[in-house]
């Protein structure tokens, strides 16, 4: 019934079950907190390749020049704005290890609006490209499809903006999407990342089918799907062929149009692209540009020349014109600066300028920038290095010491170097492309990344900055692990992390690909015994091991989070892998190869699949006993899970089990969790019929928390609420659910999964006592929340606004609903929901006279409750409000053959 198991049980991996193994470790660990920072600065004081302001200072040689003339126009066209850049990995090497570092559309607390996400305005300064716009209206006005193609920074997004403010295109498309590529590399995309920036963008919930979902919502109207930045995904590491089929099949529907914006010319082939070359400015329009920003009068003849020395690009002019505002420079001024820059390339005998290389360059050597030293440089490197750039607020936070980090960042906003997106400075794509190329190859050399690590290890698990800065962090521990010196260390963040991202924010990761990649050999091996007793957990293991055992127990908390949300094929493939290299470690791997079956147990039982988990946790459990002194809490919870699955079962007596989960979380001081187990213990008997037992252990369960702790609370008040039903006291019941809604309604952050899922709990009991409005009001953004949420809330969401329906009459909008239940537990392999919803779909269909249909419905319930592994007078082991009323007895009638077809 409470979700929250597995993630509780997750988090005491690396307390209290490890640290039971031997007594010698145990009483180590005390030292080991206060230990593991003195020796990580230690350890990075080795440092390596230090990085002065003479980098960005260089004298640009003609084998630079020469380099630039042949590179720069390919590396515009095969990356964007987020390359990889690593001291200990070269970008090729980065752009073959990574496969994505980030999904899930946006990541910050704006993007947790639930509607589609807003459409960018018109550009405020848009210049001399009308003609332009009414060459890429025409077509998409007709539903053909447009790419625009051109280099990075010639204005593209501007250009797609433009066009998708447009009136006439307006009034053609009922729905206008915009979906932005630019904060990714193709090395972090795969089929399921490009899929979710989509589904973000329509306002659907992230799904295992989002293929589906996504064609499902495209076929409703008239529609213009606008997918900036397509060069990361078209030259996508992995995947690309599945994307450009996607691609196609969007396309290929009559009212659907696509623009395009890229800097590669290979489109998606099986439609026929509109291709529309996006020139630079002319004359008039760049000087009229650059006008707009610099205020001072020069003539034209001399802008024309300067301009015409960048190809009137209009990043790179917009650069030029805003050095000279910041540094008040006449325009002999102008002139003279853009001639120290050209002359060394004009030496070189190239013949042609890099306008966007000149541009920056000449902007980092501005007085305004010079002046403020080595820390702006290095903190340039730094935002060029964080997928998301670095956050406004914390920049003290993140460096603190640093005292004029927040003038540096001022004054690369101010020089059009940096600009702030939402909470976040960051790069435009031009700029951080070529930032990382030329200056950001050894990172690891800055003194600023030094700060960056400790601050995401010191909040691996804080709730708010993992909420906020997840993909800079995830960003941050997949380049650090692969040092040698820190692959232990980092490896135990990343557990922490993706523990963190289960209980705050559940989303895919792409870190396997780098740890499955890390080779325990080359872990350093120069760390003296007495530092290897600080670092490891067990100071006995060998460092080769002790690095096997941490790749395997981070690899496994990955496939936990996958399956957890869904993505049930890579998680078996994640699975087996960590497997594998748990077992080559021995006793302490296959100790935790017991630990996380059990979590995996604990994730099958939310979803109904009984059968599987009890096989799970009787095999973990055979396992266990083959041992010499199994630790106690790995039996203790593998009896808490067997439990469970008996009293899903409808096997009385399971509530002994469930109580010795207690001393786990007791040893652990975690109330909350200790209130979850009354909560189990007390449905188990609530089930059993021993009534006043239940309502004691509810008690218990609600005494050990108070409303501060929102979801045990209220699991409590639920608990005592069905007591007090079963006892007749119809008002006491009201006003338990009444307190656990006024409670559940204080949570202000409505993407917090329980809110919505309890939400919709509430809802069912209110329509069972008549309030359909009241359970309307309730359920709907509850419906529409859960969305954003994982496929566990949907299900309950969707199913229960079925069952308001169902009660009201409307049977049409409870088969919709019941149906997209349906659809969303096939999905994630979810059962027990499945088989509620199936039968429902019986109901609906008894009710429309239609009685083979509701014959299969049943069947359907039938079978899934064989494969759960429960009697099918068990389906219903949980909240009454799942439960059809008594006046829908389709299922009674089947079970009684007495259903005639």
């Amino acid at each position: 019934m409470s979700d929250d198991r597995p993630r509780r049980l997750a988090g005491y991996l690396s307390g209290t079950s490890e640290h039971q193994i031997n007594n010698t470790v145990r009483h180590a660990l005390s030292d080991l907190k206060s230990s593991v920072d003195g020796i990580l600065v230690a350890v990075e004081a080795k440092t390596k390749n230090n990085i002065g302001l003479e980098v960005f200072h260089v004298t640009v040689n003609q084998e630079t020049i020469v380099k630039w003339r042949n590179e720069l126009d390919r590396i515009l066209n095969l990356f964007n704005m987020e390359l990889n850049i690593s001291a200990t990995l070269k970008l090729d090497e980065l752009l073959s290890s990574f496969q994505e570092f980030r999904s899930n559309a946006a990541f910050n607390l704006e993007a947790n609006a639930q509607v589609p996400e807003v459409m960018p305005v018109r550009p405020k300064v848009f210049i001399g490209r009308d003609k332009l716009v009414q060459n890429i209206l025409q077509p998409l006005l007709q539903c053909r499809d447009v790419a625009l193609i051109g280099p990075g920074g010639i204005g593209k997004s501007s250009i797609a903006r433009a066009v998708l403010n447009d009136q006439a295109l307006a009034s053609k498309f009922h729905n206008r999407f915009y979906v932005r590529y630019d904060d990714m590399d193709a090395a972090q995309i795969t089929f399921g990342t490009f899929l979710d920036r989509i589904v973000k963008a329509l306002g659907l919930t992230t799904s295992a089918n989002a293929d589906n979902m996504i064609n499902k919502a495209l076929s409703t109207s008239e529609t213009l799907l606008v997918l900036d930045n397509a060069e990361t995904f078209l030259d996508a590491a992995v995947d690309a062929s599945r994307i450009a089929d996607a691609i196609d099949g969007f396309g290929s529907r009559p009212n659907v149009a696509i623009l395009l914006t890229t800097r590669t010319t290979v489109l998606p082939p099986n439609l026929e692209w509109t291709r529309v070359r996006v020139p630079a400015l002319e004359e008039d329009a760049a000087c009229e540009a650059f006008k707009l920003f610099y205020t001072p009068s020069v003539e034209n003849s001399v802008l024309i020349k300067l301009l015409s020395a960048v190809d009137f690009h209009p990043l790179s002019i917009n650069l030029l014109a805003q050095a000279a505002l910041q540094n008040e420079w006449s325009p002999q001024d102008l002139v003279d600066a853009w001639d120290r820059q050209r002359i060394v390339l004009l030496d070189a005998g190239d013949g042609k300028i890099r306008s966007i290389a000149i541009t920056i360059e000449t902007s980092l050597n501005s007085p305004s920038v010079v002046k403020l030293g080595d820390t702006i440089y290095h903190l340039l490197q730094i935002i060029a290095f964080l997928p998301q750039g670095i956050s406004k607020k914390r920049l003290s936070a993140i460096f603190p010491g640093v005292s004029d980090i927040e003038s540096c960042a001022d004054a690369l906003c101010r020089q059009s170097l940096a600009y702030l997106n939402g909470n976040f400075i960051t790069l435009l794509a031009p700029i951080r492309l070529y930032l990382s190329e030329r200056y950001n190859v050894q990172t690891s050399g800055n003194p600023l990344l030094k700060k960056v690590r400790q601050y995401y290890a010191a909040h691996v698990d804080e709730k708010e900055i993992v909420y906020q800065d997840d993909v800079n962090m995830e960003h941050v521990f997949a380049h650090w692990v692969v040092d040698p010196e820190y692959m232990v260390y980092v490896l135990r963040l990343i557990y922490k992390f993706v523990y963190a991202l289960f209980s705050y924010r559940p989303r895919p990761v792409s870190l396997r690909r780098v740890i499955s990649a890390l080779d325990p050999d080359e872990s350093c091996q120069s760390v003296s015994c007495i530092d290897s007793f600080k670092i490891f957990t067990f100071s006995q293991l060998p460092r080769r091991l002790q690095v096997s055992l941490e790749k395997g127990t981070s690899l496994f908390a990955i496939s936990v989070l996958l399956r957890w949300i869904g993505q049930i094929k890579e998680s078996e493939e994640i699975t087996a892998e960590a497997r594998t290299v748990l077992l080559e470690t021995g006793r302490q791997g296959r100790v935790r190869l017991i630990f996380f079956d059990c979590v995996i147990a604990l994730i099958y039982i939310e979803q109904g699949n009984f059968q599987v988990a009890e096989r799970l946790l009787q095999s973990a459990s055979k396992r266990l006993s083959t041992m010499f002194r199994p630790q106690r809490d790995l039996k203790d919870s593998l009896r808490y899970g067997l439990a469970l699955v008996r009293t899903s079962k409808g096997e009385p007596g399971a509530s002994e089990d469930i109580l010795k989960a207690l001393s786990i979380f007791r040893r652990a001081g975690d109330p909350e969790a200790i209130s979850n187990v009354y909560y189990d213990a007390g449905y188990a008997e609530f089930h059993d019929g021993r009534i006043d037992i239940a309502k004691k252990y509810f008690k218990e369960a609600r005494a050990r928390v108070d409303e501060t702790s929102t979801e045990d609370f209220v699991l409590s008040l639920l608990g005592l609420a069905d007591v007090a039903d079963h006892e007749g006291d119809h008002s006491e019941a009201k006003g338990l659910r009444a307190r656990a809604l006024a409670s559940v309604q204080r949570i202000s952050d409505r993407t917090v999964p329980f809110a919505n899922r309890a939400t919709a709990i509430l809802a069912g009991y209110l329509a069972m006592d008549g309030h359909i409005e009241q359970a309307r009001e309730l359920i709907v953004p509850a419906v529409a929340n859960a969305t954003k949420q994982p496929a566990q809330s949907i299900v309950v969401c969707k199913y229960l606004a079925g069952m308001i329906e169902l009660i009201d009459g409307d049977f049409d909008k409870a088969q919709n609903y019941f149906q997209e239940a349906v659809e969303e537990c096939v999905s994630m392999g979810e059962f027990n929901f499945r088989a509620r919803s199936e039968r429902a779909l019986g109901e609906v269909a008894v009710i429309k006279g239609d009685l083979a249909m509701a014959k299969k419905h049943f069947e359907a319930t039938t079978e899934l409750c064989k494969t759960m592994g429960i009697p099918r007078k068990c389906l219903y082991r949980d909240f009454a409000c799942y439960i059809p009323n008594e006046t829908f007895d389709g299922w009674e009638q089947y079970q009684d053959d007495m259903l005639q077809t």
